[in-house]
């Protein structure tokens, strides 16, 4: 597969987009989100314009043709920039720890480690077609789902790129994040939290300490990050993105938005139709 993708393999990607697991990424302008924050790995197609990612040292591009992985859990800077007349689209396909822990223990057994690489790092489409090619196939449950999603991070790792398996397994304060990502317009509480991690106030407390963190800027960032992600892939109004994040007023989301990313809601808003 070359750098043009067939127009058939583009548009069952696009379809696909409306499965779960994989989430389509529409943007019409240019600008930069300040210090991005993931969690797992993911991977991400560009379906037109192009990624790039502020590396140290140097930035990544990464365009229609090749993919951008994230291999292990970072904070960067990254661009989405549309191309001339157009548009930015690509799809994101994140890989659950339980996946990477599946593939880790497969590749363990069957496959030298490759030497260590950058946090994300670029390719070929067609260094991982085949296990696109399954992802993308007829609609199945979600226990095939995980397995053809395990096929493709498999594939990457034969193309070279298994970095992921030098990922750290999520910290506690990541896991509390999650957990918030998973419902942030719940009214969390640290009884909530207790109560779900199994662990008494000064114990949350101190292994929040332990990462330095706090709860109140967990919440923040998982609600932020959640409105992020609602701005780049829904049509949703700025309001309702907000209610969805747990901010009580579009005013304060945007306020906190533009101070955490370095750019206002308003100009990242999805208004691709």
């Amino acid at each position: 597969m070359d750098r043009d993708l067939p127009a058939t393999f583009l548009a069952r990607l696009c379809a696909h987009a409306e499965a779960d697991g994989v989430f389509p990424l529409v943007q019409s302008g240019a600008y930069r989100l300040r210090a991005v924050r993931c969690d797992s790995p993911f991977l991400v197609l560009p379906l037109a314009g192009r990624k790039r990612v502020h590396l140290p040292g140097a930035p990544l591009d990464c365009a229609v043709g090749s993919f951008a992985f994230w291999q292990q859990p970072s904070q960067l800077d990254v661009e989405n920039i549309p191309d001339a007349g157009g548009d930015y689209r690509a799809l994101v396909i994140p890989f659950s720890w339980a996946l990477v822990e599946l593939a880790r223990g497969l590749l363990d057994r069957h496959q030298p480690l490759a030497q260590r690489q950058a946090l994300v790092v670029s390719g070929p489409v067609d260094a991982i077609a085949g296990a696109l090619d399954e992802l993308i196939g007829e609609t199945v449950d979600a226990l095939a789902r995980e397995h053809r999603l395990l096929g493709l991070l498999l594939a990457l790792a034969r193309a070279g790129h298994d970095g992921f398996r030098l990922a750290r397994n999520p910290s506690f304060a990541e896991r509390i994040r999650s957990r918030i990502a998973a419902e942030p317009a719940r009214a969390w509480t640290s009884a909530l939290l207790e109560a779900e991690f199994s662990v008494s106030g000064a114990t949350l407390r101190r292994r929040l300490a332990e990462d330095d963190c706090s709860l109140r800027g967990l919440l923040r960032e998982a609600r932020l990050h959640h409105g992020l992600s609602l701005l780049q892939t829904s049509r949703k109004p700025l309001k309702a993105i907000a209610q969805d994040s747990g901010y009580r007023s579009a005013t304060q989301f945007a306020q906190r938005f533009t101070e955490r990313f370095g750019v206002a809601p308003s100009v990242v808003l999805n208004r691709a139709r």
